[in-house]
């Protein structure tokens, strides 16, 4: 399995073993054991996310560019989420993004969520969390190890067996051509009309929508250059998940997590931003040409505190929504 060496099948059932109210899982329990109480079954949710973030962090100290991806993997996992009336919701943080690898917005998407699936399968799908419990605890332990905040996460999402929809059953659209959202996950063209339309209906406001698209402070993004002549005429999803080269949205430290990514944009909307130093797509540098949006990426530069703390907040109502468990783990 794909578990770092900090946690081996051995240490994982040593740490069962140990904890008393453990000794049998809810799942495994014979049919005269009592069920559990609320204590005990917010002890084993802090143990089981223990491991799952304890097995995450051994995933980024043997490779930090996982950072990243393992974020983008919770966001496309959760963003797929629709409002169709006051209590009807489709979509969502539920493990979906197993089915959905061949999208074209998951290019990318199979070595994170190799990753996470080898974690659940030896930690997860033992100890009661559902793959798409294990989905958000990886995306926010991606986070802390890149050097951000430590971000809780509630537990108990349901695992869906089929893809979400990748069409919105009721597309957005402002006055400009560019503000239409016709798909669940978020188009790298849409303009910041079409950025307030699809996080606004994710329940985010535009201080949590600027905060969220922090997230490409960490990670890079596929370019054509080196690829292979082949790939050129023909540019198929191999070819795409097989890019030579990457860029990353911000040149300075693409595996840490901080508030650079708000420092560059002002450069380049000053003109001072020189070659290489960051390779940011439209719908990055559409926050910093926004008077209304830009008044945030101002504060996230100058104050990295409130960055992390809004990041914090807007990625639990991003991955929170369908979590059943009262506290986060």
């Amino acid at each position: 399995m794909i578990v770092g060496s900090l946690l081996s099948r051995g240490a994982i059932l040593q740490s069962l073993a140990t904890s008393a109210f453990l000794c049998t899982s809810v799942r495994n329990a014979p049919q005269s054991s009592p069920p559990l109480t609320p204590d005990e079954i917010d002890s084993q949710r802090r143990l089981s996310s223990s491991l799952v973030r304890r097995a995450v962090a051994s995933h980024l100290r043997a490779d930090p560019t996982l950072a990243g991806p393992l974020l983008r993997l919770a966001f496309h996992d959760a963003a797929t989420r629709e409002k169709i009336d006051a209590e009807t919701f489709t979509g969502g943080p539920n493990g979906s993004i197993r089915y959905e690898v061949g999208w074209s917005e998951n290019r990318g998407i199979s070595r994170p969520l190799a990753a996470v699936e080898g974690i659940y399968y030896d930690v997860g799908d033992g100890m009661g969390l559902s793959f798409a419990d294990c989905v958000a605890l990886a995306g926010a332990q991606a986070v802390e190890t890149a050097g951000g905040p430590t971000i809780p996460v509630k537990l108990g999402r349901k695992d869906a067996n089929v893809a979400d929809a990748r069409e919105r059953r009721r597309a957005l659209r402002k006055d400009t051509d560019r503000s239409f959202v016709e798909t669940t996950l978020p188009s790298a063209g849409l303009d910041s009309d079409g950025l307030r339309l699809y996080f606004g209906a994710l329940g985010l406001s535009e201080k949590e929508l600027v905060a969220l698209c922090g997230a490409h402070d960490l990670g890079r993004h596929v370019t054509l250059l080196d690829m292979p002549k082949s790939c050129l005429k023909d540019l198929t999803r191999e070819c795409l998940e097989n890019a030579p080269v990457l860029m990353p949205f911000v040149a300075e430290e693409p595996d840490g997590f901080s508030n650079t990514y708000y420092k560059k944009l002002l450069r380049w909307y000053n003109r001072k931003i020189e070659l290489g130093e960051a390779g940011f797509i439209p719908t990055d540098v559409n926050l910093v040409v926004d008077p209304g949006l830009r008044q945030y990426v101002q504060q996230f530069a100058g104050d990295e505190r409130d960055f992390f703390a809004t990041f914090g907040v807007a990625y639990q109502k991003l991955v929170d929504a369908g979590a059943t468990s009262d506290g986060r783990y």
